[in-house]
């Protein structure tokens, strides 16, 4: 009797489980980041999802970016931000050069975060800010 109780769970357990994973299942996100109609090269791109973990990536020369389905976020409601830095030299108060970075977009556009809604499949994001 317990032989059977235990194989019995064991097997509603699996059931549930394969279930949740098919839930589980990511998108993949594609599209070109631009600001002032021009691409931006080597920044990153995030996707913030309501559940799950964040999805980010860099951006080529000529602003595009794909996030793979297998590294991509769950289907949902996100929220995506474009994040830009440059790298410099600046003196410090106890006259020593360090190394500092600074956002390279102007600050309405760097972390902004805007809201999608992302289906299964393949999802065409283009981010074009204008100022």
């Amino acid at each position: 009797m317990k032989t059977l109780i235990l194989t019995t769970l064991l097997t509603l357990s699996g059931l549930f489980f394969s279930g949740c994973q098919k839930g589980m299942e990511r998108c993949a996100v594609e599209g070109t980041v631009t600001f002032q109609g021009q691409p931006v090269s080597d920044a990153t791109v995030i996707i913030r999802p309501e559940a799950g973990t964040d999805a980010g990536v860099k951006t080529d020369a000529a602003g595009k970016y794909v996030i793979p389905k297998n590294e991509g976020p769950m289907p949902g409601n996100v929220q995506i931000m474009v994040e830009k830095y440059t790298e410099a030299n600046e003196k410090g108060g106890d006259g020593r050069m360090s190394k500092v970075f600074k956002p390279a977009l102007p600050p309405n556009v760097q972390s902004q975060l805007k809201p999608f809604t992302l289906t299964r499949g393949t999802n065409k994001i283009d981010l074009n800010f204008d100022q």
